[in-house]
């Protein structure tokens, strides 16, 4: 999504792609070779693709016909390429409470762009939510943009204060650390990490490709007291419920993904294990974190998500 009049790019279409591509890609069927390029196999035929705008009802009874296509449901699906799915693409909400407003409303052929809403801004391509500019207290130097923060005068006084501060944080971290170290030397266990901790130190865990497979871990009641002990309003449990009516799977995924836009992807995997013990799901986090170190282990042996990523180019 582009922020209009600045090089921002607020993206929300990674996250839309996790819990609305997945299942768009599990309908669809492979392409064989005995069709040409451009056609799919559907049952004895090869057929022409949707155009934008429209999902598969039913596959096409001639070989090089088109197959009979519904239109997406208008402000709420779209389909933005040609494709043989039979389901569209659910539209981007611009959450305000990340600080994002619509700057174009979602078509049938094109989804949601968001903006920053004004006195927000973001300064990385990519990002998910607007940070609230910054009000200084000894006048502009450079006012907030959609794409910078306010730059302030007068900023010395602050760093002043940071050279009072830094010894006093010294003395505290030489305090905790004799503290740990006693304890450790009195407690030869503690030394020893446990296979719950391992995970969450590590920082450069990001749950775009597990959201899916965590859910699958996971029954439904699991899910949403998950959700209701992580914070996620009541009326978004039941509108997403209502979304998925009699497809639990789905609808586990749309709380998860969910929780995740809330929560942000920084400190994401960490957040997730704590919040899994609030829920008392202790089996899940121990099959996630055995998921999440096998991947690490071997980096080249999930091609899986490589091989759905590819089949709505």
């Amino acid at each position: 999504m582009v922020l209009a009049g600045s090089r921002l790019s607020v993206h929300t279409q990674g996250t839309d792609s996790i819990f609305q591509g997945l299942d768009l890609r599990r309908s669809v069927r492979e392409t064989h070779n005995n069709c040409s390029e451009g056609l799919y196999q559907g049952g004895p035929f090869c057929c022409q693709p949707c155009q934008p705008g429209k999902r598969k009802v039913k596959d096409c009874t001639n070989n090089g016909d088109e197959p009979t296509c519904a239109p997406c449901i208008e402000g709420k699906e779209y389909m933005d390429k040609k494709h043989y799915s039979d389901k569209c693409r659910r539209c981007t909400f611009c959450d305000g409470g990340h600080g994002l407003e619509v700057e174009t409303n979602c078509t049938q052929t094109q989804d949601t762009k968001c903006k920053c809403k004004p006195n927000f801004y973001c300064d990385s391509a990519g990002c998910e939510h607007c940070v609230h500019c910054a009000l200084c207290e000894h006048g502009i130097l450079e006012p907030c943009t959609p794409t910078s923060n306010t730059k302030c005068k007068n900023q010395s006084s602050r760093y002043h204060f940071l050279w009072l501060l830094i010894p006093v944080l010294a003395i505290s971290f030489v305090i905790i650390y004799l503290k740990c170290w006693k304890r450790r030397r009195d407690d030869p266990e503690s030394i020893i990490p446990s296979p719950e901790s391992m995970p969450m130190n590590v920082s450069d865990v990001s749950l775009d490709e597990y959201i899916s497979r965590i859910a699958e871990h996971m029954t439904i009641a699991q899910v949403r007291k998950f959700a209701r002990e992580n914070k996620i309003p009541e009326s978004k449990i039941d509108e997403i419920k209502h979304n998925s009516v009699q497809d639990t799977a789905e609808e586990k995924i749309q709380l998860l993904q969910c929780w995740y836009q809330f929560h942000g992807k920084n400190g994401a995997y960490a957040a997730l294990i704590r919040g899994l013990k609030k829920a008392d799901c202790r089996a899940v986090i121990e099959k996630i974190q055995a998921m999440v170190r096998e991947d690490r282990e071997n980096p080249t042996s999930d091609i899986r998500n490589e091989n759905e990523g590819q089949r709505l180019e």
